[in-house]
């Protein structure tokens, strides 16, 4: 079994896995850095040849990451908007949602090297339209939520690991 970080960026999905794969003994895997170690930098991957090329990609390395076992698995915070990508990784895993608050997201991401998610040129706007974009498909296929907003991360890692303990 794997337990699956998903949620928006800055979120806290890196930062808790790494710390619940210490904990656990679990391997790590960012979807995020596997795609980075493999086809270089994801702000120029996007510039050069679009996001529809990124997403391409990123399904292949969720095809390879989704056959792990005992992994702590952080995706990119899209990764749930492909159906192949949700039924590859649900066969062996359990999806726990981290969530926050709009202006944690805005505060943690504002100066990210990630590109942007849309045209807009308002970083709050740009939050909204995609958060309401992605949340319904979240919460369909969360087995667990948990807001992360007044939480430490090593809080929010012994948090899932009660939570893995009850399956």
């Amino acid at each position: 079994m794997n337990i699956i970080l998903i949620g928006f960026r800055g979120t806290g999905k890196s930062t808790v896995g790494k710390i619940l794969s210490k904990e656990t003994g679990w391997k790590f895997i960012s979807s995020d850095d596997e795609i980075e170690n493999k086809y270089g930098k994801i702000s120029n991957l996007v510039s050069d040849k679009g996001w529809e090329y990124f997403r391409r990609l990123e399904e292949d390395v969720i095809g390879n990451i989704a056959k792990e076992d005992k992994t702590i698995i952080a995706t990119g915070g899209g990764v749930v908007m492909n159906s192949n990508n949700v039924q590859n990784l649900k066969k062996n895993g359990k999806f726990i949602l981290l969530t926050t608050s709009k202006e944690l997201i805005i505060n943690r991401i504002k100066n990210s090297d990630r590109p942007r998610l849309t045209t807009s040129t308002c970083i709050e706007e740009e939050v909204d339209k995609i958060l309401n974009e992605r949340m319904p498909v979240y919460l369909s296929i969360a087995d667990y939520m948990i807001d992360t907003s007044s939480l430490t991360p090593k809080d929010i890692a012994e948090k899932i690991i009660k939570m893995v303990k009850m399956l």
